[in-house]
């Protein structure tokens, strides 16, 4: 028996899922396979294809900062939950989404690994509960106190349709994704960011100071004005923050209208504001995704490109003429590796089906 769960791409609605913001992700093709199986002896062990193999001892369960804390966390909460009445398996665990790319790799691991201990000791965990366990795991046990975005798209992805989410409400609603000749193309700029290292939750610390200074709960219950009105309250870094929130908000919702009109010149311009504010207000790039950025904007066939996922490296996303995907990627491919050394990676993506087990 084997688990499987995709990862994800996020059209816009970037650092959002945890402001009480709109989302807009999808699944990918891309997707980590957790095999399972009844162990040969008494241990609880995890092999990984190029990241070795290590034992989890139940009792003494710590986070040892690498991979592997996403699958011991996954553990971590069923125990927590006293879920954990498991006798001991061997988990094999291999992925094709990249590390440290924006493509949730992580939420893909802690969803596969939950996935196939589900099917294979008939947990009955429910959808939510997936959802729930994973995104547990991330926060409590990893240390990054990540929205519920990435592991919500990961279990609950559908083909051809992407998810269009509330995250204040939990309310969300299917999406047909139809591009004509166009694609959402996903480069990888092999600059790895590490969202535990604390940028990410330092983002979410300065987000909730923009909250407390103006005594709201939610950036719900905030307009642009009164953010600009009560600017002298706020500490400058706390009103980039909660522009870019508000600002984001507004850009996914216009985005869900314009993907269903195909009005693609409207979805390029968001796609492109998204970035701005990501890099203005949220600070959230760095000097090699700006330059890959500012190359692929010479483009004819880009309608629009922005940094995606947790940022400070990792992946953005374009909307692109599909015809136009192989020049595009061997020009940038060639300019990025004469201006950096590095060899970036460039793939097509596009919404997929969600988590689940097969019984092999």
């Amino acid at each position: 028996m084997y688990g499987y769960a995709p990862g994800r791409a996020n059209i816009i609605g970037e650092h959002v899922d945890y402001n009480d913001g709109y989302i807009f992700p999808f699944a990918i093709e891309r997707k980590t396979t957790v095999l399972i199986k009844k162990s040969d002896d008494s241990s609880f062990r995890v092999r990984s294809k190029g990241y070795g193999a290590f034992v989890i001892n139940p009792e003494k369960m710590e986070p040892r900062g690498d991979w592997t804390d996403y699958i011991q966390g996954v553990f971590w909460v069923l125990k927590r939950h006293d879920r954990f009445h498991l006798f001991p398996v061997t988990l094999e665990v291999d992925s094709d989404v990249p590390i440290g790319a924006g493509l949730s790799s992580s939420a893909s691991v802690e969803v596969a690994t939950l996935a196939a201990l589900n099917g294979f000791f008939t947990l009955g965990l429910d959808k939510a509960t997936l959802i729930a366990y994973a995104k547990e795991a991330e926060n409590d046990f990893v240390g990054v106190q990540c929205g519920i975005m990435d592991q919500f798209a990961s279990v609950m992805g559908k083909e051809d349709h992407a998810i269009f989410m509330d995250t204040r409400s939990g309310d969300f609603e299917y999406v047909p994704i139809d591009l004509d000749d166009k694609t959402f193309l996903v480069i990888n700029s092999k600059v790895s960011h590490a969202l535990g290292s604390g940028e990410y939750n330092r983002r979410r610390a300065e987000c909730a100071l923009c909250l407390n200074t103006l005594h709201r709960s939610s950036f719900r219950d905030i307009s642009l004005a009164e953010l600009e009105n009560k600017r002298a309250l706020l500490p400058p870094v706390a009103y980039l923050r909660g522009l870019h929130v508000l600002t984001e908000i507004e850009r996914t919702c216009l985005c869900k209208t314009a993907l269903l009109e195909k009005d693609w010149a409207l979805v390029g311009r968001l796609l492109t504001q998204s970035h701005s504010s990501l890099r203005d207000n949220y600070q959230v790039s760095c000097e090699e995704i700006e330059y890959l950025i500012e190359n692929l904007n010479q483009f004819s066939s880009v309608w629009g490109a922005r940094i995606m996922g947790g940022g400070f490296g990792g992946s953005l996303i374009a909307l692109v003429e599909e015809r136009a995907v192989p020049k595009i990627l061997a020009e940038l491919s060639d300019k990025y590796f004469h201006r950096y050394g590095i060899r970036l990676e460039g793939y097509q993506v596009k919404p997929s089906k969600g988590a689940g087990y097969v019984d092999s």
